[in-house]
């Protein structure tokens, strides 16, 4: 006769959970790391709930909590009786260690949590496979965001109350907002207007970065231009700043050309040699010198490339997730838009338009859910070229559906030599069109044709030669590649 099966219980600990609430009964350190780090339903047991959210709420009043206050407490809820009663209070109490392990307390009965959480999602994941569904790439879309989301939110918060981010308790910098505004008005009388930095991560393009603020975590900044502008060599640029000038590692998803091709521009752009020398090999020893170090310098830094084409939304996002998690990245870009397929789903199928709108609207979701800025790069429509003058506004996003609504900045990129061999030649225009946190205008670039350089210029208050300075050399990015 064969054994019967063995009910499997959820991963629980009753001795950790008892060592946790012993220690919050008896030392007000433990009171106040355990309510902190540890929510209502990291408890495994009822009894242990009720206990823990009673203690919890005198955290909160900044109320002191023993034994009787709880049994007090617990009486007038009329939940005594349901935890075991005072005799269950007392033994609990008796059961706690010493409370200079209480992280390690709070870690296990944590860890336990998440195991639980996994079992739930693990389950979820199952009954959604064997129900079939139509979509496998959203159904596994979904069964990737239940796991990453466990991982990187570990509580199981209602919100945030305002008052806790003004406080510092829930501010990314755990500073209260007063003494970081009072830092930065210090700041701004010990270095002047001039020299006062940016909040977000900078592209060293130095105009770009005083209007929007550099790209600050979580927004979604569209680059758009018609073919052959340079968008992608300016985003590799910006891509090579951050990352070798800020050490900030940089995920690459590129739909259009392969890895190589963007590490051969990345080597031009650093070795400042002109693409055609390195592709025939007609290289004068300075050139190869030059060459050596840059790919020595370039080795130092990460930049993740995935150079898969034809990517669904769904795909990309997953792959996302792993690249921040595997690389730690702090900067995503995409090139570029219109070559991400939509999930695939009935309703996006219906017209391309409702297909962009789908994937504008996931992208900034996930520059969210990662809590990192996303570059991406996107095409404008031939109406561009037919208006006078073919300057872009925002009806000119390509396929546009709901992009200018889900960006929190936009920006064009032109080159009216382009159109015109004598209308500004050697140079190009930066239109910041929209900013969701900030101004918008213009940001005049110089481009060096013999190298596809761009490189930051500032307009002169008084005409001069040709009405623009030069930044200081320091100062002064450069991007080497073909423009696309």
């Amino acid at each position: 006769m064969d054994a019967p099966i063995k009910a499997r219980v959820p991963p629980h600990s009753r001795e950790a959970e008892m060592m946790v609430l012993g220690c919050m009964l008896t030392s007000i350190n433990s009171l106040n790391i355990a309510s902190e780090r540890l929510e209502e339903s990291d408890f495994y047991f009822s009894e242990h709930k009720m206990i823990f959210h009673c203690l919890q709420d005198a955290y909160k009043a900044d109320r002191p909590a023993d034994i009787h206050l709880v049994a007090e407490e617990l009486k007038r809820q009329e939940r005594l009786l349901a935890v075991g009663g005072i005799v269950y209070l007392t033994s609990v109490a008796q059961y706690a260690g010493t409370s200079a392990y209480i992280e390690e307390y709070t870690e296990v009965v944590k860890n336990k949590s998440v195991l639980r959480q996994m079992v739930s999602s693990a389950q979820q994941v199952e009954k959604s496979a064997l129900d079939e569904p139509h979509d496998v790439d959203i159904a596994l879309d979904e069964a990737q965001q239940l796991f990453f989301r466990i991982g990187q939110t570990r509580n199981t918060q209602a919100g945030i109350l305002i008052g806790d981010v003004l406080s510092g308790k829930e501010a990314e910098t755990q500073i209260p907002f007063l003494k970081e505004l009072e830092a930065r008005q210090e700041q701004f009388m010990r270095l002047g207007p001039s020299e006062v930095g940016i909040t977000g991560i900078p592209t060293h393009f130095i105009d770009l970065d005083k209007m929007i603020n550099g790209l600050n975590n979580s927004h979604l900044v569209i680059l758009a231009s018609r073919p052959a502008m340079g968008k992608t060599a300016l985003a590799l640029n910006i891509a090579e700043h951050v990352s070798f000038k800020n050490n900030i590692p940089v995920g690459i998803f590129s739909l259009e050309m392969t890895a190589e091709q963007l590490v051969h521009r990345i080597v031009c752009s650093e070795a400042e040699i002109e693409s055609t020398k390195i592709r025939t090999g007609s290289l004068s020893p300075m050139d190869f010198h030059q060459v050596v170090e840059a790919v020595s310098e370039i080795q130092k830094h990460t930049i993740v490339i995935d150079d898969q084409p034809g990517l669904k939304i769904t795909d990309l996002r997953a792959r996302a997730r792993r690249m921040k998690e595997s690389h730690k990245v702090g900067l995503i870009i995409i090139d570029y838009l219109q070559l991400i397929s939509g999930s695939g789903s009935s309703k996006t199928m219906e017209n391309r338009q409702n297909e962009i709108s789908e994937i504008s609207r996931m992208l900034k979701i996930l520059a969210r859910e990662l809590n990192v800025p996303i570059l991406c790069l996107s095409q404008l429509s031939r109406k561009v070229e037919e208006r006078s003058g073919h300057r872009p506004i925002m009806s000119d996003l390509r396929e546009s559906g709901s992009i200018e609504q889900d960006a929190d900045i936009v920006i064009f990129l032109v080159r009216r030599e382009y159109y015109d061999p004598y209308d500004r030649p050697g140079q190009a225009e930066l239109i910041v069109a929209k900013n969701r946190h900030g101004g918008i205008g213009n940001i005049t670039l110089t481009y060096r044709k013999e190298l596809a350089q761009f490189a930051n210029y500032t307009q002169q208050s008084m005409s001069g030669a040709n009405g623009y300075e030069r930044r200081a050399e320091a100062n002064e990015p450069d991007f080497a590649a073909d423009p696309v």
